[in-house]
């Protein structure tokens, strides 16, 4: 899409705003202003593509709240697929995701699917001298989580702009992408109609999410049922198979913490403490009117505790468990060899999005 296609689809925006955009684009009594789009030339080949290309545009005011986005030239307004970039909530940024996710990229954009990519609120971050420091912990991952939820409700805002179809947006990621994306899937809508920022009475509701080497919830405690199958066999090493006692074992005590926004283990069964918890619990959220899930979790090496802690297959198994006892429609793959997962459909991600885009 050119930049005279682009300002012609806002202009467009701008009169059909107050009517109809199914249910996604009925909280604001205003139309929404025209985005300043800076176009420039993609970071990845696009042959055979006809695309615009928009990098670091702001969703809020923070340096790290921005995103890239891919526009497919299509007659209509297209659907939208978000990315969210792993690394523990303390690390990662959008720039790497151009070229790791070219070959997906490439193939919604022939399918008229926008592509963004959104950097997000850190956990910690790299002061002057290169250590890392607290950026978000008082408010632990919600911090992080609820940019996203911004990224997704400024990109629905400004749908004209962007030449999107609100109401078909699907989310992926891998690691803490993984979750976010399943997070924003199984929580119920955090549109705030009667909010002075015109951004937030979006809806966050989405189509489907993907989740790639993904953590089962983020009510982390909850971790010891899921991981009990490789825990228990080496419970007398980590000192017991509880979540806090196994994060000792790997070395992530600080992370649980900061992760949880709380500066102490004392505080881990308070009663703020567990209704954030719960807010952050995708697999008690889930439900059968959630969006549909794809799960992939890859072998994980057992010399890396910290990763089989954080992506073990059987974060996968638990997605697709509860998916199933709710009745939610999901496609879910394990790859490691004693927990082993293959979804009969053999359906790959790219194909499960695009399908309930359409």
């Amino acid at each position: 899409m050119n930049p005279t296609r682009i300002i012609l689809a806002a202009l467009l925006g701008l009169a059909v705003a107050g009517c109809s955009n199914g249910n996604n684009n009925n909280n604001s009594s205003q139309p929404s202003p025209v985005l300043d789009l800076s176009l420039s030339d993609p970071p990845i080949a696009l042959p055979d593509t006809s695309a615009s290309f928009a990098a670091d545009v702001p969703y809020d005011e923070g340096d790290l709240q921005r995103f890239d986005i891919y526009m497919p030239d299509c007659d209509e307004p297209t659907p939208l697929v978000i990315y969210i970039h792993g690394g523990g909530f303390t690390g990662g940024d959008k720039g790497r995701t151009h070229e790791e996710h070219a070959d997906e990229i490439r193939e919604f954009l022939q399918s008229c699917v926008a592509w963004a990519t959104i950097n997000y609120t850190l956990l910690v971050i790299p002061d002057a001298d290169g250590d890392l420091v607290a950026a978000a912990a008082q408010g632990g991952v919600r911090a992080s989580l609820d940019d996203t939820a911004r990224a997704l409700q400024f990109m629905r805002y400004h749908f004209a702009s962007l030449n999107l179809d609100a109401d078909r947006v699907a989310l992926y990621g891998g690691s803490a992408g993984a979750g976010s994306s399943l997070w924003l899937g199984t929580h119920d809508d955090m549109a705030d109609p009667e909010n002075d920022d015109p951004v937030l009475r979006e809806s966050t509701r989405v189509r489907a999410v993907g989740a790639l080497a993904t953590q089962a919830t983020y009510d982390i405690p909850d971790w010891e049922n899921i991981l009990l199958p490789i825990t228990e066999p080496f419970a007398a090493v980590l000192g017991g198979t509880d979540i806090p006692s196994v994060a000792a074992g790997v070395g992530a005590s600080n992370y649980l913490l900061t992760f949880l926004g709380i500066s102490s283990l004392d505080q881990l069964n308070d009663p703020a403490q567990l209704q954030y918890r719960s807010e952050v619990d995708m697999l008690e959220l889930m439900d059968a009117g959630d969006a549909p899930i794809y799960v992939h979790n890859y072998v994980v090496s057992m010399d890396d505790l910290l990763n089989v802690f954080l992506h073990h297959g059987l974060h996968a198994l638990a997605v697709k468990a509860r998916a199933d006892e709710v009745g939610l429609h999901s496609v879910a793959y394990s790859e490691d060899p004693d927990y082993y997962l293959e979804d009969p459909s053999g359906e790959g991600l790219v194909s499960f999005l695009t399908r309930h885009l359409r």
